[in-house]
């Protein structure tokens, strides 16, 4: 049996640090060669390393997200599997813009990072990169995926839930699609299948995106005058529970009637992260439908951001931008009729 081959892609985050002269954790350059020494010998696999980044990920931005894919599409006839090491802050938000980009994945990209820095004696990265690295060898996945704690998250559908447990990360609308105990129970039924189109490509998107967190007393003017004035091209609306919005609010319904005039599409997902958004269920989110919302339905925040930076980089037409939002692409939402 020919060995596989796997290539792992390093950028970063609390997996490589280590303290500088002020006790600060600062990032590293011993991993690559710790991983050569103690990870290689541990698989009957031919397993390459390359350094793209080396950042916090809070210094990540969407065109970090675009040189991680390209770095990808251009190895992906040379290897089986792919393990990205990442910071955890801003995992969530790499694995849904990396589910996007790499239209008609056939190949698992295992994304994985840690609490604790690799040289820490009581370090989690050691084991979230063995675990990595046997889901991409050993498993059938044709997708990003993110794995944390023993466990396989779809990439798009998982979050960062706890700054300080070893069990970081949860996928709230969406079970865990592997799990690593004495051996590898896999759900292949939650697997996306193998595609029967080519890999391709598309790293196109726009950054000029807001997050509007809805709470009580927000003024919207603010986001007004952005709109008027061309400073975002979409807009994320975290609304209270199933998208229930203050429709009573002239503030909001002048940002809804600004957006519409100025062709920008406003997305609404939920502040709630279990559960799914319904624009139609309560009376007083009836204009969000009037003045044509997008429900994300049971999106992630990260993943509607996201989608929502690649739909303006692929379209132009609203209608097209609203279309691909409520498109199930890469398994990140719930499937529903489009129209």
């Amino acid at each position: 049996m020919t060995q596989k081959k796997i290539l792992i892609i390093h950028t970063g985050g609390t997996f490589v640090m280590e303290s500088n002269e002020k006790g600060l954790l600062t990032p590293g350059n011993y991993a690559l060669e710790y991983i050569s020494e103690r990870i290689k010998p541990l698989f009957d696999a031919e397993i390459a390393q390359e350094q793209l980044f080396n950042l916090d990920s809070s210094l990540f931005r969407p065109s970090h997200w675009v040189k991680i894919a390209e770095h990808i599409a251009k190895n992906y006839d040379l290897y089986d599997g792919f393990v990205v090491i990442h910071g955890t802050d801003t995992m969530a938000y790499t694995a849904s813009a990396l589910s996007f980009m790499l239209k008609n994945l056939g190949k698992p990209v295992v994304m994985t990072g840690a609490q604790l820095p690799l040289i820490d004696r009581r370090s989690d990265a050691f084991m979230n990169l063995v675990d990595a690295m046997e889901v991409a060898i050993n498993s059938d996945l044709n997708e990003v995926v993110l794995l944390f704690n023993h466990t396989v998250f779809r990439g798009n559908r998982a979050k960062k839930k706890d700054a300080w447990d070893f069990d970081a990360f949860y996928s709230p609308n969406y079970n865990a699609l592997i799990k690593l105990g004495i051996g590898m129970e896999s759900k292949k039924h939650r697997f996306l299948p193998k595609p029967a189109e080519k890999f391709e490509i598309d790293t196109r998107l726009m950054e000029q995106v807001v997050i509007i967190p809805f709470f009580p007393g927000i003024d919207f003017s603010t986001f007004s005058v952005m709109v008027r004035n061309k400073k975002v091209r979409g807009i994320v609306i975290e609304a209270y529970g199933s998208g229930n919005i203050p429709s009573d609010n002239p503030g909001l319904e002048e940002l809804f009637k600004d957006a519409a005039e100025n062709c920008v599409p406003i997305a609404v997902c939920s502040q709630s992260p279990i559960g799914k958004v319904n624009l139609r269920l309560y009376d007083v989110a009836s204009k969000a439908e009037f003045y044509g919302l997008i429900s994300a339905v049971d999106m992630t925040r990260e993943a509607t951001l996201v989608k929502m930076m690649v739909a303006l980089g692929r379209y132009s037409d609203i209608n097209e931008i609203k279309k691909f939002m409520m498109k199930n692409c890469a398994g990140e939402k719930e499937n529903e009729n489009v129209g």
